[in-house]
């Protein structure tokens, strides 16, 4: 875990273990997530979500390399890109070797999203919405 004191100081360089192609079952619909390398202070994802043969949601997500530290901000968008909700921004909170924590404001939809890499197979993403316990989507490599 990194100190309140060391947020400041890590690099989006630090997250290339995030790098990859992931996909994964959430209820009955499919994730896939595709992250790309670390460069010019920012990494990215693009995410959609597939049930009954059609995307039902996409979401962009960028890591950016602030002065104070790291923030996540995140779009998602139903069928036809229509906003589902306002962009979302989340500021570091925690960092370890292979894994990462962000911590919206009060208000968010979202509360925290922790993304670990468990070993050269496994990507999780632990997401925690307002007013509801964590559940842990579990990735796998894409071949």
């Amino acid at each position: 875990m990194v100190s309140t004191s060391a947020i400041a100081q890590q690099s989006v360089a630090d997250l290339s273990w995030m790098t990859g192609s992931w996909t994964g079952k959430l209820g009955t619909s499919t994730i896939e997530e595709i992250w790309t390398t670390p460069s010019s202070n920012s990494i990215q994802a693009s995410v959609r979500i597939l049930a009954d043969g059609a995307a039902i949601v996409h979401e962009f997500i960028v890591i950016t390399q602030k002065d104070d530290g790291l923030v996540l901000s995140l779009q998602q968008w139903g069928p036809g890109y229509a906003p589902l909700g306002p962009a979302a921004t989340m500021t570091l909170s925690e960092m370890t070797e292979n894994s990462v924590t962000f911590d919206a404001e009060e208000s968010a939809a979202i509360k925290r999203l922790t993304y670990r890499r468990t070993d050269e197979q496994t990507f999780e993403i632990a997401v925690t919405a307002q007013d509801a316990p964590e559940f842990v989507i579990v990735l796998t490599a894409a071949s």
